[in-house]
């Protein structure tokens, strides 16, 4: 594993379990046993660190709903399978979901734009790849790419935020069917109120 990886596990552990405002680049210095200049080498500020944090557990999460957007043959399939790797990824890693669900310092955002428009452009392109297949399969009227996804996962994620806050105790795998079936509608409905310009 590289000294990068290394600051970074360490500083995920670190930040999940302290919050931004007391996580330091010391405190996981000093964890690693690492010298100041071999962190900020790595990472040369706070907000840069936890910045890396964020786009990784971001794309973490990306990288599992391609893999099961991508993995199906219809479209239908496709939707089923978000909702399921959506909330299983969830489950069994709430405290880097609450993480990723929560606001972000200014500072952190703008250290991580760069890389995270980087991990975004491939997830939107499958997405939005999903929808267009939707349409042609039937499931779904032309909606810009925001509608439909708000349509599909607004209430899975909505869900999965009050979760990890403690507000809810039922656990979103259990919820799988139950979301999987009202996306579906969602989508549906759209076939008698009509598309939206695109």
């Amino acid at each position: 594993m590289t000294t990068r990886q290394r600051i970074l596990d360490e500083a995920t552990r670190q930040v999940l379990g302290r919050g931004y405002v007391a996580f330091t680049i010391a405190g996981v210095r000093d964890a690693l046993g690492l010298s100041s200049g071999s962190m900020f080498h790595a990472f040369s500020s706070k907000p840069d660190l936890v910045g890396a944090v964020y786009v990784e557990g971001m794309r973490g999460y990306q990288d599992a709903a391609v893999a099961a957007i991508t993995a199906q043959s219809d479209a239908r399939a496709s939707i089923e399978a978000w909702i399921h790797a959506h909330l299983s990824w969830v489950s069994a890693q709430p405290d880097l979901a609450r993480f990723l669900f929560s606001t972000q310092p200014d500072e952190v955002i703008e250290a991580s734009a760069a890389a995270l428009a980087d991990a975004n452009a491939a997830f939107y392109k499958a997405v939005q790849d999903l929808f267009a297949a939707a349409v042609t399969d039937g499931l779904v009227a032309p909606l810009p790419r925001a509608v439909a996804h708000s349509l599909v996962m607004g209430p899975t994620q909505e869900y999965c935020r009050q979760w990890t806050r403690g507000s809810t105790d039922e656990d979103p795998r259990v919820l799988i069917g139950l979301f999987q079936g009202a996306a579906l509608v969602a989508m549906r409905s759209t076939l008698r109120t009509g598309s939206i310009d695109v």
